[in-house]
């Protein structure tokens, strides 16, 4: 008689302490293991992060070919840096361990007991330059500069470069949206999330962008702030009928209840809820429009409250239908009269990446010296700056930005700034020997400098940035070096 197998657990993928360095390319190991084994590490090393330009990923409205409509798209003239505080998190708290040594020694077949031993005490031990989140930046410019020794910082790249595209990309597309409206906006990509740690990142960058609140309980369990949301169509088509979804929700949240309008037929649902506003006797209470026409919807709407002698200020009305900047503007330019946008698909699924790159700069020599180093390409725009750099943002003295300068550290600015100007280094300490120095603000701080840096650019689609003297000297050696002309 045969013996029944026991069933295979399910395993929920949970992203735990003690996985934080396993969230990396195995490259970034067996590099670690190479310099090992060939006797050259150590080396002191620094490495940039850098969106080398920018993605075309801006929707400016829509177009049909063949019948079939698509997103019109624009590249970007800029981005807006987040997520350093969860970066800092895995600087801090990111370690090797026995875990990680035994899944290189017993899956992965290492056998050298140096490398086993250095991966199982893995601890960043650098220092760490960085943008402050909320600060805006153009292609070219690094967003965090790491210091330490080679292998430590190598094995940061993967979680780095998942944390800071992923969430710039989703700050910037929210804060589009915050650009062509003031009206309030609710965060609702829980469910078009690319995973469920990925939708927690998601609600943080668009409030970080702008908008007013979100939907996800996680991330209101995190930062410790209501959430918003009503009911979905499953609610309405779980009852016998609208009217009874409709009752049921006006007698649980009376003034504050949200008739969801378009699970069935919306004029019809308008109606009903007008049906039972009268029987409720309710002061206050909100629409939303979901699928269709909602301009039309909208304006529809509108009217029907006008006929029924209803003061504008009774009733909210908020609109969703995986809206986009493009399609908001829209709605405002044409009158819809929308109080709330819940906006969610296209603000945490921008339709292209930021492709930020983790990419040595530096590494000192036996001697003590720099060696600096930039990564060439025939397609140029892939290649990366030398050297041991800082981001020069000038302002005027009007208040106003000027223009960026790329230099190196301490280098000389002289040449680039004009009578009345000052410069200001847009990478600051974050981390210094493996310890925090950091203040990490709130996200209605790093909203707020959003917002203030925004306001001091007069025409941002034309920014200039400058890229040193030196370090394009420095660029024309390595490119003569590798025989290489440009």
């Amino acid at each position: 008689m045969s013996q029944i197998q026991p069933l295979r657990e399910p395993q929920m993928l949970e992203f735990t302490k003690d996985l934080t360095l396993a969230v990396a390319n195995l490259y970034e190991y067996t590099m670690a293991e190479a310099n090992l084994l060939e006797g050259i590490q150590g080396k002191q090393a620094v490495f940039d992060i850098v969106v080398r330009r920018m993605p075309t990923n801006k929707n400016v409205g829509s177009f049909e070919h063949e019948g079939v409509k698509y997103d019109k798209l624009a590249q970007r003239d800029f981005l807006i840096n987040c997520g350093l505080e969860q970066c800092l998190a895995y600087f801090l708290e990111g370690q090797g361990n026995r875990k990680l040594r035994e899944y290189m020694e017993q899956t992965q077949g290492i056998s050298n007991e140096n490398f086993l031993n250095w991966v199982e005490k893995i601890k960043f031990a650098g220092d760490v330059y960085a943008m402050p989140e909320g600060t805006v930046f153009f292609a070219q410019e690094q967003q965090m500069r790491v210091h330490e020794r080679f292998e430590e910082a190598q094995v940061f790249e993967s979680l780095l470069l998942d944390t800071l595209n992923s969430q710039t990309n989703v700050c910037t597309t929210a804060n589009d949206i915050a650009e062509v409206t003031n009206k309030i906006l609710l965060e609702g990509g829980s469910h078009r999330a690319t995973s469920p740690q990925s939708a927690i990142f998601n609600s943080r960058a668009a409030r970080c962008g702008g908008f007013t609140l979100s939907s996800h309980v996680a991330y209101g369990m995190f930062y410790h702030e209501k959430v918003g949301g009503t009911h979905g169509h499953s609610y309405v088509m779980l009852h016998p009928s609208e009217y009874a979804a409709f009752k049921a929700q006006a007698k649980l949240f009376k003034n504050k209840v949200c008739f969801l309008l378009d699970t069935y037929n919306m004029k019809e649902a308008l109606e009903t809820a007008l049906q039972i506003v009268q029987e409720e006797g309710l002061e206050k209470f909100a629409f939303r429009i979901d699928s269709g026409n909602l301009l039309e919807q909208a304006k529809y709407i509108h009217q029907v409250m006008k006929e029924r002698k209803f003061e504008r200020e009774e009733y909210l009305l908020v609109a969703s239908d995986d809206l986009t900047a493009s399609k908001i503007a829209h709605l405002e330019k044409e009158g819809a009269d929308i109080d709330k946008y819940l906006a969610g698909t296209f603000v945490v699924n921008p339709p292209k990446p930021v492709t930020a790159v983790y990419k040595l700069a530096a590494f000192m020599e036996s001697d003590g010296t720099w060696n600096l180093r930039g990564k060439l390409s025939e397609e140029f725009s892939k290649a990366t700056f030398p050297g041991i750099k800082q981001v020069y943002r000038v302002t005027g003295r009007d208040g106003y930005y000027q223009r960026d300068i790329i230099a190196f550290e301490g280098e000389g600015l002289s040449q680039y700034l004009k009578e009345g100007e000052s410069a200001e280094g847009l990478l600051i300490p974050v981390i210094s020997q493996g310890k925090l120095i950091y203040d990490c603000p709130s996200i209605v701080e790093i909203s707020r400098r959003r917002v203030e840096q925004l306001a001091k650019f007069k025409d941002i689609a034309h920014y200039q940035v400058i890229v040193s003297q030196g370090i394009l000297e420095k660029q024309q050696e390595i490119m003569r070096e590798h025989g290489i002309r440009k």
